[in-house]
C-alpha cells in the first residue's frame, strides 16, 4: 500500500520537487497548474527537460512524444492558492521522509 506526502511549491521560486527518488515538475496549461512525474514511461528520460510543440511533449532521450492533455490527466492533483501549489504525492512505504523542493530548474517549454 502506498502512502501520500504533502508537497508545497512556491511558484516561480520552485517548479520541481524530489520525493524519494521521483522527480515531479509543474506544468501550466490552459490556466491550470499540474504536477507531473518527470520520468518517461519508456526509458525513464527526464520529461521536465523535454520540449512542447503542437500540444505534445517530446522526451529528450528517445524522441517519443506524449499528448500534453494526457500527461495532465495523469498528473498528481493540485490546489493552487496564489503562488502556492499544494499536492499530495503517492510514495511507496520504503521512501524516506525527506522532501526536497528544488529551486527553479530548466523544464518543459
Amino acid at each position: 500500500m502506498s502512502r501520500v506526502r504533502r508537497v508545497e511549491l512556491f511558484l516561480p521560486e520552485h517548479n520541481t520537487v524530489l520525493v524519494g527518488e521521483d522527480l515531479y515538475f509543474t506544468f501550466a496549461t490552459n490556466g491550470s497548474v499540474h504536477l507531473i512525474a518527470s520520468r518517461c514511461a519508456h526509458r525513464g528520460g527526464p520529461l521536465h527537460l523535454g520540449e512542447v510543440r503542437a500540444d505534445r511533449l517530446r522526451c529528450p532521450w528517445h524522441g517519443s512524444t506524449f499528448k500534453v492533455d494526457r500527461l495532465c490527466a495523469r498528473a498528481v492533483s493540485v490546489v493552487q492558492r496564489g503562488s502556492t501549489v499544494i499536492a499530495y504525492v503517492p510514495v511507496p512505504e520504503s521512501t524516506s521522509d525527506d522532501l526536497v523542493a528544488a529551486h527553479t530548474l530548466v523544464f518543459a517549454r
